[in-house]
């Protein structure tokens, strides 16, 4: 749990579709649990730190695809800590899945001390690193941000980054039917 998800966050967004145009896996349900056959177009993790702020970019995320009409497979799965260990564990998801395209959210909030520097380097680079190293397109969710409220405008209606990731998503995945 972090700051951000004690604070007032009724700006951020929420799933408004239970019907959607495409197929929604949710890696962390039992249920799909063996589903390495099976084609996936996007896969999505999201950090459990600051939760309701990569909550809220998922849900503008996948809100978006539904009102473009996408109609692929989209699997999410929440990934345990902070965005340091987003890279290492998309690397394992892309391996197991082999998307056409991945997207991992996080968000890193400045403290008072450098480490806030380092983590936003560190991170940012091996994202790039993975998705020329996969060959995928990984897009770069992580949030970093100066402060609680600058998380929240950007994760919520004020910015909606999930909403641009989306149509990003959409830009590669049509512009890579070219190659």
């Amino acid at each position: 749990m972090s700051n951000i998800d004690k604070n007032n966050t009724d700006t951020l967004i929420t799933s408004f579709s239970s019907i959607r145009s495409y197929t929604l896996i949710d890696l962390d349900s039992n249920e799909y649990k063996d589903i390495s056959d099976s084609h996936i177009d996007i896969i999505v993790l999201y950090s459990n730190y600051n939760f309701l702020i990569n909550q809220s970019i998922l849900n503008g995320y996948l809100n978006e695809l539904d009102i473009k009409k996408f109609s692929g497979k989209v699997a999410i799965i929440k990934s345990p800590g902070g965005a340091f260990e987003l890279p290492v564990l998309a690397s394992k998801l892309i391996d197991k899945y082999n998307p056409k395209i991945s997207l991992v959210i996080g968000c890193i909030v400045k403290g008072d001390t450098k480490h806030y520097d380092f983590l936003s380097h560190t991170v940012t680079n091996a994202i790039s690193t993975l998705s020329l190293q996969k060959n995928t397109p990984v897009l770069n969710g992580v949030l970093t941000v100066e402060s609680t409220q600058q998380a929240i405008d950007r994760a919520g209606i004020k910015f909606n980054k999930g909403s641009e990731y989306a149509g990003v998503t959409l830009e590669i995945l049509e512009f890579s039917k070219k190659l």
